[in-house]
């Protein structure tokens, strides 16, 4: 059975055909539920609290995948036995919202049980697990559960300054820290304390100014600029090569557009600039598969594999018709 409704006759004197998968019929279930509560000090302070249950099934790619993935560079083994996810998680925030500023800080935990990650496998003999296919060597990665722990909390003040409404000024801060806890046959070891693909401490700061009003030609102008940290990444899942650290990088970007309205205030059409890594900076993100692919570029950096984008600027016009 093919899986799409398409029989076929099974020759085992065929050295032609190989058999992929074995027939998979499994029913996943499972509870998902939350419930919070916000208390008003006044008007402008306020408390929230949540405590939610969730669960997630094994997707197609964690149960049967067995192949080449050509967007990462590495052969992708699932596993026909997994078991869905479920999560407990406790949230608490505090926001205040000021007639100058608005301020908000939240926190988190969430204790997973059969969390689904991606780990690189080793070879009997040592060194990377191979697979072979048309004469090129690829890595080979399978999926895996453990029981996980992920906390964390975000942190947040936007000014805006009374009588410039036009001006904001948004500064943001984000944690998220992630434990591998073992079980399902998972040894945690100073390699593996750590799960795999975790964004690092992010930091986000945004000058930006508005005027909704028409100026001559122009209406809804805005100017931003912004600058964006990311920490290194020293939590990483450093088993079999699995992952590696990353390093820290500020990125710059800026914006302008407007509306250009005739004497009627009509929308003649409405221009946009944007650019981002302004700075140009060579960076791979934590978070990208493409920094384990391929040995080019080589540069000055010595660091292999494929970076992120550079300096890019674009320019969107839009006629209304």
């Amino acid at each position: 059975m093919t899986g799409f409704e398409i029989q076929s006759t099974s020759n085992p004197n065929d050295s032609t055909v190989t058999k992929q998968f074995e027939s998979y019929r499994h029913t996943f279930s499972g509870v998902s539920a939350s419930g919070g509560a916000t208390y008003n000090f006044n008007e402008r302070f306020c408390l929230k609290a949540n405590v939610s249950r969730g669960y997630r099934s094994p997707n197609i790619s964690e149960i049967s995948a067995k192949g080449v993935h050509p967007g990462t560079g590495f052969q992708q083994l699932g596993d026909a036995n997994f078991k869905p996810e479920f999560s407990l998680q406790g949230d608490l925030g505090s926001f205040y919202y000021g007639k100058h500023f608005t301020v908000s800080l939240e926190v988190f935990h969430n204790y997973l049980t059969n969390y689904i990650f991606n780990q690189k496998l080793q070879s009997t003999q040592g060194g990377d697990s191979l697979f072979v296919q048309s004469g090129n060597a690829y890595p080979v990665f399978k999926f895996h559960q453990t029981n996980a722990r992920l906390f964390g909390g975000e942190a947040s003040i936007d000014l805006h300054p009374h009588p410039y409404d036009w001006l904001h000024f948004e500064n943001s801060v984000s944690v998220v820290m992630a434990e591998n806890l073992g079980g399902n046959e998972a040894t945690i070891t100073d390699s593996t304390k750590y799960l795999p693909y975790i964004t690092p401490i992010r930091t986000n700061h945004e000058i930006r100014a508005e005027w909704n009003k028409k100026i001559a030609c122009f209406s809804n102008l805005f100017l931003r600029f912004g600058v964006q940290y990311f920490a290194p990444q020293n939590r990483a899942f450093l088993a079999y090569n699995t992952e590696t650290k990353t390093l820290g990088y500020t990125l710059l970007e800026a914006a302008i557009g407007t509306d250009f309205v005739n004497k009627k205030g009509k929308t003649l059409f409405t221009l946009n600039i944007i650019g981002t890594n302004l700075a140009d900076v060579a960076y791979q993100s934590n978070m990208s598969r493409l920094k384990y692919m391929d040995s080019s570029p080589q540069n000055w950096t010595g660091r292999s594999g494929i970076y992120n984008m550079g300096r890019n600027i674009s320019v969107k016009v839009t006629i209304p018709l």
